[in-house]
């Protein structure tokens, strides 16, 4: 009995191996099967594209330059006294005549009483010098006084005359002092800086405020030397400022210096109009200066897009979309002119769509 089960045994394990190796087999081969399938192909968007054609754009100057009040100056007290009114805060619009500070005059109303009575004294001794050189005159007629005695009198009566007068100069100037107690705008315009307190003692000389017109403003830049004989008077100017992104604003050619600076350039001012008064006098300001035409490829409008902060577009090519990084020209006749990214003779697709991306097959 115990032989018969040895026996047995083994026949039992060899059929159960080979039908497990069996089914790993199968098992491999389907899995092998599976893993070798290609993935889908996602289908061709269907784009409407352009060609890249060539236009006349204006050649223009990329420079730097500063906005400024088409008038600025720092207003002095113009008087000697304490500050005791302050009417004025940095940023405020103020017109031509407004009140922007007081200066207590005491001082100066007490000198302007005194020079008011030397010139009453003055009249009045002038008259009395009149009265003795025709007194004096009428003596000399009949040899009653010594020609000394007469040229004494009569020196007086020129002299008073000219006392007189210096005596209404001081006046004028004491009166103009205590006129000058109320510091006035000069002009229409906005207060860019203050420099005096409520308290403060001033000289006449002293630093009131700064007062800049905004109305009107003036675009200083520096031009290359090689570029002056491109520039003209009147000739259109457009910048940017950073507060209003790529918002363009315009200005026209006003002077131009007549002598090139040590740093081989030559200073150009524009004249701004700033009705809405949205430019502030010390804006730093792109500017662009068209000085002639160039060839220069160009691209549908809507086919550009922002992307990291810059200008792109979508090439077609071998079937599929391509990202360019586009740098950009000026606009010419509703198509963007483009100085690097694409060539004249590509394909671009003409209208922007948010679906497309980079390598995506398209038809």
């Amino acid at each position: 009995m115990s032989i018969i089960h040895r026996c047995q045994f083994p026949r039992f394990t060899e059929l159960t191996l080979s039908a497990a190796l069996a089914a790993a087999v199968a098992l491999a081969g389907c899995k092998a099967k599976v893993d070798a399938a290609p993935a889908p192909e996602a289908p061709a968007v269907a784009v409407v594209t352009d060609a890249v054609t060539n236009v006349e754009a204006p050649r223009t100057l990329r420079l730097t330059g500063t906005l400024r009040g088409e008038r600025e100056t720092d207003l002095a007290a113009n008087v000697a006294g304490r500050v005791i009114s302050m009417k004025i805060e940095r940023g405020q619009r103020v017109a031509k005549g407004d009140v922007m500070a007081e200066v207590d005059v005491s001082a100066a109303a007490l000198a302007l009483a005194e020079a008011r009575v030397a010139v009453q004294t003055s009249k009045t001794q002038e008259a009395i010098n009149q009265v003795d050189c025709a007194r004096y005159e009428r003596l000399k007629a009949s040899n009653a006084v010594t020609d000394l005695e007469y040229d004494q009198v009569t020196a007086k009566c020129k002299t008073a005359p000219l006392n007189r007068e210096a005596a209404e100069a001081r006046q004028s100037i004491a009166a103009k002092n205590v006129g000058d107690r109320r510091i006035l705008a000069p002009f229409a315009g906005i207060v860019t800086d203050r420099y005096i307190e409520v308290g403060e003692y001033v000289q006449a000389s002293s630093r009131v405020a700064s007062l800049a017109q905004v109305a009107d403003l003036r675009l200083e830049f520096s031009l290359p030397e090689q570029s002056y004989s491109a520039v003209k008077v009147g000739q259109d100017v457009s910048f940017r400022v950073a507060a209003y992104g790529n918002q363009l604003f315009s200005g026209a050619v006003s002077h131009i210096s007549g002598a090139v600076r040590e740093t081989r350039d030559v200073l150009v001012e524009a004249s701004v109009k700033n009705p809405d008064q949205k430019l502030l006098p010390g804006m730093f300001a792109d500017v662009d200066l068209t000085v002639g035409t160039e060839i220069l490829p160009s691209v549908p409008k809507a086919a550009a897009f922002e992307a990291n902060g810059k200008l792109n577009v979508f090439a077609v090519q071998g079937g599929a979309v391509e990202q360019r990084v586009l740098q950009p020209g000026p606009e010419v006749q509703g198509r963007l002119s483009v100085r690097r990214g694409v060539v004249s003779g590509e394909r671009v697709v003409a209208t922007y769509s948010s679906e497309l991306k980079n390598g995506q097959r398209v038809k």
